[in-house]
């Protein structure tokens, strides 16, 4: 049994639900079992690499880096979480990226600040915690 399969099976909800999916960086094949679940799953899970990328490593590595590939995908999850600030932050952190590389670290510096973690971070938390329950059914 995943961790995906045992929180649906212990009916977590909420916050719970939230803590069960930290547990993604254990599951060797995490992209081939995301298939079997509801999208809000995988939402959530884009979010806390998301997070954890930001914080354990840099923001960089979010817009140009480990997590390139998955940008988008990460930016739909806030997306459908309404985490539209943080949303308007990537994306502008991307453009920057790609129109002004030779600015970017100058600019980046000047808006990463708007981000949540440095503002509401417990309010971020909060919306993906509603979502989850908004979207979860037992």
């Amino acid at each position: 049994m995943n961790f995906i399969e045992k929180a649906f099976k212990e009916k977590l909800t909420g916050d719970e639900f939230l803590q069960a999916m930290a547990d993604y960086l254990d599951e060797p094949d995490l992209e081939s079992i995301l298939k079997q679940y509801p999208c809000f799953v995988k939402d959530v899970i884009m979010i806390i690499d998301y997070d954890y990328t930001k914080q354990m490593e840099s923001m960089d590595e979010v817009i140009n880096g480990s997590l390139e590939e998955k940008f988008w995908d990460i930016i739909y999850a806030l997306e459908r979480c309404g985490l539209d600030t943080e949303v308007k932050i990537l994306k502008k952190a991307k453009q920057l990226s790609l129109e002004s590389p030779d600015d970017y670290d100058e600019q980046w510096d000047l808006i990463e600040k708007e981000l949540a973690y440095y503002n509401d971070y417990e309010g971020f938390w909060d919306k993906v915690r509603a979502y989850i329950d908004d979207n979860i059914s037992y």
